[in-house]
């Protein structure tokens, strides 16, 4: 890749595909419109694209790229980024002829993009530098490709909603802009050396060169996977680059140094110069001869230099070296930057008949940002009303009845009205407790819930992959070599996973009942005396004689009776906003439906690109006519302050005033127990009911999984089965051949070949030696019958006796795993 001693980026490929007939079905049945009135559209839209196929490196190239990029971005605004084609784009700096296809617009614009920006640093290229117009057209096509990268990177990339693809990531695109940055500076060097400019200026310059190739080497290495997709021809030439212009930084500040009478900083970065150069020339192998001959080039007038001055400072000038470190750093003198050409920044803007991107297309098409507003505007208010109007006044009452629940009202009030007998609030809760069951009917659905975890448990160990592992391992260990199947855990990775996620599932909802169970032996004393008769409760409870009537009592009770109907009319305004932001439906809406909001956007030019953002003076003025509800959350929220700090104030009083005496103490503990013992009650019936729907519903795909388990178990089996036969019939084949040979064509003895070995190798038969068909493990015997097979003799039948694994005596041993039993998630499941 590449011209000289600067490079340019490659195209992009695509492959030809159209656009007309999945836009055609878009428009016909997304809009209230004929497809046909855009038939010419259709036809420069597809020619625009084809156009993308074959690009030469030329004005006319990039005009049209430039146009269909354009046109790109204008019919963003009239269709959604999936409207349902494929485009297929190649990775940059690939050999790979696989395409990468996304069905999203924004992911074709910005393949687009990128072979515009690659067309600039082609043309930069192709630009004769040694004439001074041909060093600015090519450092100005350079920041152009720099500012297309860039623009792409931070702009057309977001857009897509996706992970770009590899070409297109961050590191790739920031290492472009800076080796496109690199070369246009570059670019003014080499002006600068040819107009011979001050050797300050040009270290200042060349130093800039250096910095950005730097910047683009790390850049490229920052990831292996882009290390690999750029290549290490390049990267190499960006790091030597970079080692160049370092030290053709410090080569002319070292001329610099002479006329300052500075010897000493002079060889120091001389020798500075010459161990960049040295460093570069190692990786000549990788280079191009233009890129060798640049560093042989500098290479010899840094040598000679070298040599004088150490010379002349030897003699006369006794200067002392300073070291590398502690040399002043040279300055930089930055001539260029990332430029955006205006048909990017704002193509939209441009469009007409004269300019090169040409009319845009589909103008009359009503743009897809009108429907998207309707969307954009049903979301807001939907969280206008469930946000900042339901959802604070549902936060309100909670608020309200946690503080109302933290004073223990009215339970408190109820005992100081009441000192002789039950509060009719208890007799109610009482009444509730004893009428759905009380504390047995708890026992009875923590007795259900428990049944419900053991049969999930039950049916979580009648998978049986771990048997089915131990089988495999004991065949493995028979037969190490011919055993040819996949071991178990290769292939049942996602069963186990899932098996161990059951688990902890089950494990978890294990520590939510013994936490269910503590609660309920804690609270089941008071719970029981919930549940029994009212005589038997009045009699739990003690009294308080000889209290006087307290009027802060009368006024608390007063306030508490206000909140409750404040709270009872917040259920009616819920319900009010909650209908009037269901009738809210603009897509009735008349003057909306028919595009005026539309109208008056494209009427202030034609290139102005529709956005939903357009509506907002729309929106605004819509969503105001819910300011009534928000008021009334304001004034609710006022009203409601106002009232709880009374009822707070006032229940402090009134305690105060109780704790004087001790007369109502049991009795005022007593009926609070009481209260908390029945908001337990309701606490464990919701756990307990939600613990039963959680085990009904988990152990359907608990069951789902112990199939799946089963008849993976089983299609293991087969194939084990399968296979052993077969090793069987192959141990019998083996024996066969090396018996039964024809005795006739039988050689000598004399002639038989001497094993170099006398001792029997495993598994080979010899003349005189028993026939054995299958392993020894597998063919135990019990030992109360042993036995040995008679030896062979010739003249006497082959006895042919195969025994499955299955079918061993009864008191044989088993194998370690051949045990039939239920899967257990101990640790080997962990």
């Amino acid at each position: 890749m590449g011209l000289p001693n600067i490079v340019f980026i490659d195209f992009k490929r695509t492959e030809r595909i159209g656009l007309t007939r999945t836009l055609r079905d878009y428009i016909q049945f997304s809009y209230a419109e004929h497809p046909d009135a855009y038939t010419d559209d259709f036809r420069v839209l597809d020619e625009l694209r084809s156009d993308c196929l074959n690009l030469e490196v030329h004005y006319n190239a990039l005009n049209r790229l430039l146009k269909y990029y354009g046109q790109l971005v204008f019919i963003g605004s009239k269709f959604p980024i999936d409207v349902g084609i494929e485009f297929p784009w190649s990775l940059a700096f690939s050999e790979d002829k696989k395409l990468i296809a996304h069905r999203n617009f924004c992911y074709e614009k910005a393949c687009v993009l990128f072979n515009i920006a690659a067309m600039y640093s082609q043309l930069g290229v192709s630009e004769n530098r040694f004439s001074a117009a041909g060093v600015k057209k090519a450092s100005q096509h350079f920041q152009c490709a720099a500012g297309c990268f860039s623009y792409l990177n931070d702009v057309v990339v977001p857009e897509m909603r996706s992970p770009p693809p590899l070409d297109m990531t961050t590191p790739v695109l920031n290492c472009l802009v800076n080796l496109m940055l690199a070369q246009a500076q570059e670019c003014f060097w080499q002006k600068a050396v040819n107009d011979k400019l001050k050797d300050g200026t040009i270290a200042k310059l060349a130093g800039q060169v250096a910095d950005f190739y730097e910047a683009a080497h790390e850049l490229s290495t920052t990831d292996p996977e882009i290390g690999k997709l750029m290549g290490l021809e390049l990267i190499t030439h960006l790091q030597v680059k970079s080692w160049h212009f370092f030290a053709g930084s410090e080569f002319r500040k070292s001329s610099e140094n002479i006329s300052q009478n500075k010897y000493g900083d002079e060889i120091a970065r001389l020798k500075v110069a010459e161990g960049l150069i040295k460093r570069a020339l190692i990786q000549q192998k990788y280079l191009r001869d233009s890129v060798i001959n640049d560093l042989k080039s500098l290479e010899k007038p840094i040598n000679d230099n070298l040599i004088r001055a150490e010379k002349d400072n030897d003699i006369i000038y006794l200067h002392s070296i300073p070291s590398a470190s502690s040399l002043p750093p040279i300055g930089r003198a930055k001539m260029v930057s990332a430029t955006l050409p205006p048909e990017i920044k704002d193509p939209i803007s441009m469009m007409n008949e004269r300019s090169i991107l040409g009319e845009p297309l589909f103008v009359k098409l009503v743009p897809f940002a009108v429907h998207q507003a309707i969307s954009v505007y049903s979301d807001r208010k939907d969280t206008l009303v469930r946000d900042e109007i339901v959802g604070k006044l549902h936060e309100l009452t909670s608020i309200c009845k946690s503080m109302l629940q933290s004073l223990k009202l009215p339970g408190s009030l109820e005992i100081l009205e009441q000192p002789v007998g039950l509060p009719s609030s208890l007799i109610q809760k009482s009444n509730e407790v004893r009428s759905s069951g009380g504390l047995e009917f708890l026992k009875e659905r923590l007795y259900n819930v428990q049944e419900l975890e053991s049969k999930d448990t039950a049916i979580l160990e009648e998978a049986r992959l771990y048997q089915e592992m131990a089988d495999d391992e004991e065949k493995r260990e028979l037969y190490p070599e011919q055993w040819k199947l996949p071991p178990s855990e290769s292939v049942n990775q996602e069963l186990v996973s899932q098996g161990v996620k059951h688990r902890d599932a089950l494990n978890l909802a294990r520590n939510g009942d013994s936490a269910i169970k503590k609660k309920l032996d804690d609270w089941s004393t008071i719970i029981d005396l919930l549940g029994t008769s009212h005589q038997e409760l009045v009699r739990a409870v003690p009294s308080s004689q000889g209290q006087a009537e307290d009027p802060s009592a009368s006024e608390l009770r007063n306030l508490y009776n206000e909140a409750l109907r404040l709270m009872n009319v917040r259920k009616e305004r819920i319900q009010e906003a909650q209908k009037f932001g269901h009738s809210d439906d603009i897509g009735k809406y008349n003057q909306y439906n028919d595009g005026i909001e539309a109208a008056k956007i494209t009427s202030k030019g034609i290139g102005v690109k529709i956005e939903s953002a357009h509506f907002e003076d729309f929106f605004t003025q819509r969503l105001a006519r819910y300011d009534p509800f928000l008021q009334m959350v304001t004034q609710e929220t006022e009203s409601q302050e106002k009232l709880i700090n009374a009822i707070i104030e006032l229940n402090q009083l009134l305690l105060e005033s109780r704790q004087r005496s001790d007369a109502n103490t049991g009795r005022v503990k007593a009926l609070q127990n009481l209260e908390a013992g029945y908001d337990k009650y309701k606490e464990l019936l919701k756990n307990l009911r939600e613990g039963e729907q959680f085990y009904r519903t988990f152990e359907i795909p608990l069951t789902e999984w112990k199939n799946a388990c089963q008849k993976f178990v089983e299609t293991r089996q087969h194939y084990a089965d399968n296979h052993l036969e077969h090793l069987a019939n192959s141990f019998s084949s083996m024996s066969i051949s090396n018996q039964q040979q024809p005795q006739p064509s039988a050689p000598p003895a004399s002639e038989m070949p001497t094993p170099s070995n006398p001792v029997t190798a495993r598994g080979v038969w010899t003349s005189g030696s028993p026939v054995k068909f299958m392993s020894s493990q597998l063919n135990q015997r019990p030992p109360s019958q042993p036995s040995s097979p008679s030896p062979w003799t010739r003249g006497m039948p082959v006895s042919f006796k195969s025994s499955s694994t299955d079918q061993r005596p009864p008191n044989s041993p088993t194998p370690k795993g051949w045990h039939k039993g239920r899967i257990q998630f101990d640790d080997r499941g962990s």
